[in-house]
């Protein structure tokens, strides 16, 4: 039986953290006039994600979560164009296309999601896409995953959760799924003891498939 693939996108497949980080420290300029550190803002958001990143700045300032949540999605969203797509991301899908493997998206990215992926022209790799605008709970809960499982028939066996983040390997756990992290050597992500892979590059999933 063939795999499955269900991916996230920031810091996945698309290389968007430099916009996500800048994104921030504007925020935090703008709202504070306090100029952050970027590389401690990049670890931060890469380990946990914006919305620990905020809610740690909601509970400093005393500037509501939401607020500060509403801002950042409007200075981001300036500057969705600018991301790129992740290193071997599109030939890894070209190959994943060729072979009759079905890709799907679960991620926290909102409106900009479909602007970004057909930017750089990604939009057309996946069966469905799947947003924080639609009524799923956010991860690590498995909603989403749990969704496209039984829309789809998808076999859980054989189906993979691809992230950079430990959020990302505790949803596809508790989906029932496998979990794939990926962790560029050159990136601040963690193991977490969950993945049933972990990979440097995306070319490496190819290995995986010839393994199964």
């Amino acid at each position: 039986m063939k795999p499955t693939f269900i991916w996230d996108l920031d810091g996945t497949l698309l290389d968007s953290y430099d916009v996500i980080v800048e994104s921030l420290c504007i925020l935090y300029k703008e709202r504070f006039d306090i100029d952050l550190n970027k590389l401690e803002v990049r670890q931060e958001v890469i380990r946990y994600s914006v919305g620990h990143f905020l809610a740690r700045m909601e509970k400093q300032t005393g500037v509501l979560f939401q607020e500060l949540k509403d801002r950042y999605s409007c200075i981001s969203g300036e500057r969705k164009l600018n991301i790129k797509a992740m290193k071997h991301s599109i030939e890894l899908l070209d190959y994943l296309k060729e072979q009759g493997i079905h890709s799907y998206v679960f991620t926290h990215r909102g409106t900009s999601t479909e602007p970004v992926l057909r930017n750089i022209n990604m939009y057309d790799y996946f069966d469905e896409i799947v947003t924080s605008v639609q009524p799923f709970k956010r991860k690590p809960s498995p909603e989403a995953i749990n969704y496209l499982v039984e829309k789809y028939h998808l076999d859980k066996e054989h189906t993979y959760y691809v992230g950079d983040r430990s959020l990302d390997m505790e949803c596809a756990k508790s989906a029932g799924i496998k979990g794939i992290m990926y962790l560029p050597k050159d990136g601040y992500g963690l193991k977490t003891g969950k993945e049933d892979y972990i990979i440097e590059d995306l070319l490496e999933i190819k290995d995986i498939i010839h393994l199964l």
